[in-house]
């Protein structure tokens, strides 16, 4: 006879972080609700945290061991393994508190949202807490008295939601797809924004139910140490970020930003995220309207008479370069 399936998979991701893994793994199967199972993927270590996690004796809890292949492959081999309704990330070296699971179910289950995610109380190598200013990204934006995360927000604050607390249904995996082997630093914002352009809401919760640690030394994915890798992956997520989206959903989601009467044709299309991306407060991302308004001239000379009626002409856009964003191109959008 076959056991019953757990309510909530917690998948727990660790590589070279054995000194905290029991505890994770300890936080995860001491949640309470019930009905829970853990599963935890080695991507990789050599440092013996595969041995620790089969010392811990306790039938909810399975261990998956791969080459080291990166954090969104361990994810997905996490969750493709998962059995329950519903799955909660938790990262190798990160706390879940222990109405977690309650919580995030009442919420999800009951249709709050699709994809639930708390401000997490940052922690240091010790458990001591620290105040939400040593890593502002998860608690300084005010998205309104909903809670809800938009497609605009992600676009202009960058990645705000932590990954290592996101609780949601396995089906929401199942229609969004895995996460991309590619990347490794925001593989999390470019599923967020995939979730969004699906149409699934996403809300942040003030509760605090995980506890994100912040370790010394590099050894965070968001230290300072991996900011070229981030960078790289921050451009090809925002080159990409309108991929798939039409005029009726550009205008669903940037309506103030493409103020002009635009038809769903590829020249306007391209016309309206060039006008988005010229709002953008990074240089390195407003810029990309000048690579589209370059682009579609190559292909097709009357795209100039088309850009010029809605104001935006080479010297507009070189002004708006010249007179705001951020030159050296760092910004918000960062792992979480």
């Amino acid at each position: 006879m076959s056991k019953p399936s757990p309510i909530v998979s917690f998948i727990v991701t660790f590589y070279q972080q054995k000194a905290f893994i029991g505890q994770t793994i300890r936080s995860a199967l001491n949640q309470k609700l019930d009905s829970i199972e853990v599963i935890v993927v080695d991507d990789g270590s050599t440092d013996g945290g595969a041995e620790l996690v089969k010392e811990i004796r306790d039938p909810r809890l399975r261990l998956i061991v791969q080459d080291n292949c990166g954090p969104s492959l361990a994810a997905n081999a996490g969750i493709n393994a998962a059995r329950g309704e519903y799955i909660a990330l938790l990262g190798g070296d990160d706390i879940a508190l222990p109405q977690r699971a309650v919580r995030q179910y009442d919420l999800v289950s009951k249709g709050y949202a699709d994809i639930v995610f708390d401000i997490p109380q940052l922690i240091n190598e010790n458990d001591i807490p620290l105040d939400d200013s040593f890593y502002p990204a998860f608690s300084q934006f005010d998205l309104g008295r909903s809670n809800r995360v938009s497609l605009d927000h992600l676009f202009f604050l960058g990645n705000f939601l932590c990954a290592p607390s996101v609780f949601m249904r396995r089906s929401t995996f199942s229609q969004v797809g895995q996460f991309s082997p590619g990347l490794i630093q925001l593989q999390d914002l470019e599923y967020w924004i995939r979730c969004l352009k699906q149409g699934f809401v996403l809300r942040v919760v003030r509760d605090r139910l995980t506890a994100y640690r912040r370790r010394g030394a590099g050894l965070n994915l968001s230290a300072a140490s991996n900011m070229a890798r981030l960078l790289i992956e921050d451009g090809y997520i925002m080159r990409h970020f309108f991929d798939g989206m039409n005029l009726t959903s550009l205008k669903q989601h940037f309506a103030q930003h493409v103020p002009f009467h635009f038809t769903d044709t590829p020249t306007d299309i391209a016309l309206a995220k060039a006008l988005i991306y010229l709002h953008h407060g990074r240089r390195t991302v407003s810029n990309i309207a000048f690579e589209i308004l370059i682009d579609g001239l190559q292909r097709d000379p009357l795209v100039q008479e088309r850009a010029a009626s809605v104001g935006l002409t080479m010297p507009v856009i070189f002004s708006e370069m010249l007179r705001g964003g951020d030159p050296s191109g760092s910004g918000r959008s960062r792992p979480a």
